[in-house]
């Protein structure tokens, strides 16, 4: 890499455990990063520091003090929101109602269980379509 520019240091809010396709950072200044190229690195740590920083024209994120780094792009519109009752994983047709009023259902077919009681959750946009990500349970799913 060539020259860079930090655009902006922040805290991940929560677990990091790396980069892989479509992983969304949740950053301590409100902002939301997606991925946007596929790399794969396991790195675990809670609430680390990282560095956006701009490189030829696109930005990259990386842990500071790491030298692994990933292309990033900002999102806006995302959903942080609350189930209304239990979640039981995705079963194909799953639908789910949030305490801010939204429904959201399952667009294509996953099967994985997993059980909370009125979890979190952040609803937003990949290459792959909208996604939830109810505590590390994701699926592809659309609002009714």
């Amino acid at each position: 890499m060539g020259p860079v520019e930090i655009v902006r240091r922040a805290r991940i809010e929560g677990d990091f455990e790396g980069f892989d396709e479509d992983a969304l950072f949740s950053l301590s200044d409100g902002t939301h990063w997606l991925q946007a190229q596929y790399k794969y690195w396991y790195h675990y740590a809670y609430g680390p520091e990282i560095e956006i920083f701009r490189n030829g024209g696109s930005l990259y994120l990386r842990v500071a003090g790491k030298t692994e780094s990933v292309m990033v792009r900002q999102l806006s519109g995302v959903v942080e929101s609350q189930l209304e009752d239990t979640f039981e994983g995705w079963q194909g047709e799953s639908q789910y109602t949030l305490t801010n009023g939204q429904v959201w259902r399952q667009r294509a077919y996953r099967y994985e269980y997993q059980y909370a009681y009125r979890p979190s959750v952040v609803i937003y946009e990949t290459n792959s379509g909208t996604v939830m990500d109810v505590e590390g349970c994701k699926a592809v799913v659309e609002r009714v």
